[in-house]
């Protein structure tokens, strides 16, 4: 029995209403409703019923939920046992979209560590649905996922039925990323048509499954057939630096990442938004490692936002 279920019964038993306690926990009504049936199923008995004052327990119900409080409570001491264990020895782990500034972000607030303590740090830079799955699985306690700002229902309803929660970081519009010797940096005003003759660098593991089936993955409405397809962060800036017809789109870099790799960054009219997402297994409570990577992660995001060269 998945005691994740524990959760949103006790949030049911709450609030009285599926709705409202769907919307405590960040999940679609159906979702949740879908959630309780499996619970009941799994115990045999129901344990609410619809009255005039909203959803109740029944008598059954109301001895699981006690059950079901006790189990919670121990498994939140737990936690914070853990957590503060964590904190002495500097255990971290955290998945991650291939973002530059989240990277970079990341970079800076290892740099923090005391290196005469015990660490163990684990970061992935990969896909945000494998994000999604490292964190469910308990692989990471952390993970940051990206997504198509039209593409969000899909991901936050993936969320709900994984046992995730989520928080936004930042939502912005995608940028083209390319050479300094592009045949595009001097034109004063870019549309994503312009690009359309170049070859388009893009990860190739990217892809939402079943969302905008005709352009998914892309970061614009325009269809591009030259593209080269890349699974790693670092891939991207040497095919860019090598070959001034390629580009990318991307979320803003910081000023020094383009320095370093000769690259210049353009707004453009017509580009698309993208969210990112804070996730984590629903009811963890963020240990003061993961609070000061938050504090570290919103500087970078602040200094591309703001102060980034376009």
């Amino acid at each position: 029995m998945n005691t994740l279920y524990f959760n949103y019964a006790l949030e049911v038993e709450k609030t009285a209403s599926i709705t409202q306690a769907a919307d405590n926990l960040f999940m679609t009504q159906p979702t949740l409703s879908k959630a309780i049936k499996d619970l009941e199923n799994s115990l045999g008995f129901a344990v609410f019923r619809r009255t005039s004052k909203g959803v109740v327990p029944t008598q059954k119900g109301r001895e699981f939920l006690e059950h079901a409080r006790k189990i919670v409570a121990q498994i939140e001491k737990m936690e914070l046992s853990l957590q503060s264990r964590d904190s002495v020895n500097q255990v971290f782990s955290l998945a991650i979209p291939r973002a530059s500034y989240i990277s970079q972000a990341a970079a800076k607030f290892l740099c923090s560590f005391d290196n005469s303590r015990e660490m163990e740090l684990d970061i992935l830079e990969t896909s945000s649905l494998n994000v999604i799955e490292k964190v469910a699985a308990g692989n990471f306690v952390l993970g940051i996922i990206r997504c198509h700002v039209e593409d969000e229902d899909y991901f936050l309803k993936n969320l709900a039925e994984k046992g995730l929660q989520y928080e936004n970081l930042w939502q912005s519009h995608y940028v083209a990323l390319m050479s300094q010797n592009h045949p595009l940096v001097p034109q004063p005003k870019l549309t994503a048509e312009d690009f359309a003759p170049y070859i388009e660098v893009a990860f190739g593991d990217d892809h939402v499954p079943y969302v905008r089936v005709s352009s998914h993955g892309r970061a614009t409405d325009t269809l591009n057939n030259k593209r080269i397809l890349v699974y790693d962060r670092a891939m991207q800036f040497d095919l860019l630096r090598a070959n001034s017809l390629a580009y990318m789109w991307t979320s803003p870099l910081p000023v020094q990442l383009l320095e370093q790799n000769n690259l210049v960054q353009r707004k453009i009219k017509n580009s698309c938004e993208f969210k990112d997402l804070l996730i984590s297994r629903a009811g963890y409570r963020y240990s003061k490692l993961d609070r000061d990577f938050i504090n570290e992660l919103t500087l970078q995001r602040n200094e591309v936002a703001y102060t980034g060269s376009f």
